[in-house]
């Protein structure tokens, strides 16, 4: 249960990855490119890169104004899928700690 708590902490305050760990990707030999623009939530990091079995993929990470990452996308075509949802996991991480905390039994 601890675990689900430290969850639902990181998933409401810490900025789990921030712009600035992502620059360092345009080093690696998979990356053809590391780019920054801002948008009306903040900034943008859009990347592309080759992946396991060759193929390449460009991802986009949405973070707010704070730097705080709020969600992955990865480009599919014309559209792009949704990899990772900030808001999604706070509500799995609660989920999970209320489906837990419900079968414990008090003491005695």
């Amino acid at each position: 249960m601890n675990k689900d708590i430290k969850k639902i902490y990181d998933m409401l305050y810490s900025p789990i990855l921030t712009p600035y760990n992502l620059l360092e990707n345009a080093k690696l030999d998979n990356y053809e490119y590391v780019t920054y623009y801002s948008n009306d939530i903040g900034l943008v990091a859009e990347m592309k890169c080759t992946v396991d079995g060759g193929e390449t993929e460009i991802f986009y990470y949405q973070f707010d104004k704070e730097n705080h990452l709020q969600r992955i996308y990865q480009k599919n075509g014309d559209t792009k899928d949704v990899v990772f949802d900030r808001g999604k996991e706070v509500k799995k991480a609660k989920d999970r700690y209320y489906n837990h905390s419900s079968i414990i039994e008090p003491a005695s």
